[in-house]
């Protein structure tokens, strides 16, 4: 065999060798499934049991994921305080924005996705019966942050006759505040307060709730129809699963929304 004809030979052997690696990488590439299209979505910040930040769990972030993924697409979180979730939608950040109760013109509202059940918390031992926001005059009351703005306006002419009065971010303290007495009232959403007296103070009964709000329906808003009729038809086959009750169940330990 001459070196000339050698090398021809090598060559092919090459070469084949060359086709047959690409046409696996092709077979590869065909096999393996397509990455989803990603969402992305404004959301709040910390604030168990809804939103977990640094897990990325919670009862929004999950449901949430669930509906993406329902209708076709990975979801990415954008974390920022309630306040600004509408600016930043409206300067062009991300697909979705949560946690909104009107509709701007020019974007498209979704069904409600989620409900908050603002409530009263009192010790049992209060000196004073509650039977109307108008017996906080005289008390010391502490709520969350824009509670005057999210509830009745009521509560906002109530709030002027309380002895002291104060809207606060962190909400993890509330409960064991109320327990040593240094606050009369609290005023927060229902599983908020459970979920931080739980982990104040599992097997306390001293503390009861008392309701004098109407629930607040939140829904999603998207740039286009087309998308917020997508999430439409995604949430209401979720809520016809039993994921919905089971996230309820594991975040809430009830069914409420």
């Amino acid at each position: 065999m001459t070196l000339a004809y050698a090398g021809i030979e090598l060559w092919k052997v090459s070469l084949m060798q060359q086709l047959l690696y690409l046409g696996l990488i092709c077979v590869a590439l065909w096999a393996a499934p397509a990455k989803a299209q990603q969402l992305q979505l404004l959301v709040g910040m910390e604030k168990p049991p809804y939103i977990q930040v640094q897990s990325q769990t919670g009862y929004e972030l999950d449901l949430l994921k669930a509906v993406v993924k329902r209708m076709g697409f990975d979801s990415q979180f954008i974390h920022v305080p309630n306040g600004r979730l509408l600016t930043l939608f409206n300067d062009g950040q991300a697909d979705l924005v949560s946690l909104q109760r009107g509709t701007p013109a020019g974007l498209y509202a979704t069904q409600p996705y989620i409900s908050y059940q603002n409530i009263l918390i009192v010790r049992q031992d209060l000196h004073k019966d509650i039977l109307s926001l108008s017996d906080l005059v005289g008390l010391r009351v502490m709520a969350f942050q824009n509670a005057r703005q999210f509830l009745p306006p009521d509560y906002a002419e109530a709030i002027t006759r309380t002895s002291s009065y104060l809207e606060v971010v962190e909400q993890h303290q509330l409960p064991a505040l109320l327990l040593k007495n240094r606050v009369d009232v609290l005023v927060m959403d229902r599983n908020i307060f459970l979920h931080y007296y739980r982990k104040t103070a599992p097997s306390d009964n001293s503390l009861k709730i008392l309701s004098f709000f109407q629930s607040n329906h939140y829904h999603m808003l998207a740039r286009t129809p087309e998308v917020a009729e997508r999430f439409n038809k995604a949430l209401a086959e979720i809520k016809q699963s039993e994921l919905f009750s089971q996230l309820q169940l594991k975040y809430f330990a009830e069914l409420n929304q």
